[in-house]
């Protein structure tokens, strides 16, 4: 892949975790017993694994007022619960997450945090040959393909504030001017419905900031900005072809939200 020369870019973005994913209906004649076969697939680039509770499903849904994402994690469903599986590469900063309806590919910062990002343009090629592979996979087990009904993708930044400690949002932040810098804490989102044209929605991007701490106990605001919804149709290429146009939504919307004096330390091209 190439990236759009005209979208926004930074040398040091403050990202500290990507995610790419796909829900889908699960497949017909996968038992949890076959996890180690799925994983299988991913063992020679991800060589470790770790077990982890199910994500519930989740739809975006639009029409109505007050629509947003639901789950249907309290529904009575027939058959055992399937868990997730992490698949993780040596130092960790690269891993699939696998459940029977779900497939992701994260990135995330690790260690000391100076572990490079890959990049978009070589994330998505991965992520679609591990879609790819599961998808010859479940063929396997009964003639079928994947049916996916959901795509999403997030980026999450990591910003630390000022050295005093303080939040200081209105230095990064150019729509949250009210926080009072002594505040211990703050939490605030906001969500907006993405449209391709009048007669076509990409889905819903949703923004979530708070003011957080590093794990050495430093301040931070985390900034999460998320694109979900249903792909055109059902095929891998459908929800890829969505991911990229989210990708987009995403890229632009955070350079809107930030400010000039945050896109200098940032090192804006």
């Amino acid at each position: 892949m190439t990236r759009p020369a005209d979208l926004p870019d930074f040398s040091k973005p403050p990202l500290n975790e990507v995610v790419l994913g796909v829900q889908f209906s699960p497949p017909a004649g996968y038992t949890q017993i076959q996890a180690g076969e799925v994983w299988s697939l991913y063992r020679e680039r991800y060589p470790r694994v770790e077990e982890y509770m199910p994500l519930p499903p989740a739809y975006e849904l639009f029409g109505l007022p007050g629509m947003g994402q639901t789950s249907n994690q309290f529904s009575f469903l027939e058959g055992p619960l399937h868990d997730r599986y992490w698949f993780l590469r040596p130092a960790g900063d690269e891993l699939i997450q696998f459940q029977n309806d779900r497939l992701l590919h994260n990135w995330r910062k690790v260690g000391d945090s100076s572990n490079p990002y890959p990049r978009f343009e070589n994330m998505l090629p991965q992520f679609e040959d591990e879609l790819n592979a599961l998808e010859r996979y479940v063929t396997r087990l009964v003639p079928q393909k994947l049916t996916i009904n959901q795509y999403e993708i997030s980026y999450i930044n990591h910003i630390p504030v000022s050295q005093t400690g303080d939040f200081r949002v209105a230095e990064w932040l150019n729509f949250l001017k009210e926080v009072p810098a002594d505040a211990e804490g703050f939490q605030f989102s906001f969500r907006e419905v993405i449209k391709e044209n009048e007669d076509s929605l990409l889905g819903r991007l949703i923004c979530e900031v708070v003011g957080g701490y590093k794990p050495t106990g430093e301040r931070l605001i985390s900034l999460s900005l998320t694109v979900r919804g249903a792909p055109g149709d059902s095929t891998i290429k459908s929800a890829l072809d969505s991911i990229v146009k989210a990708r987009r939504i995403i890229v632009d919307k955070f350079s809107e939200i930030t400010t000039s004096v945050a896109h200098k330390l940032w090192e804006r091209k």
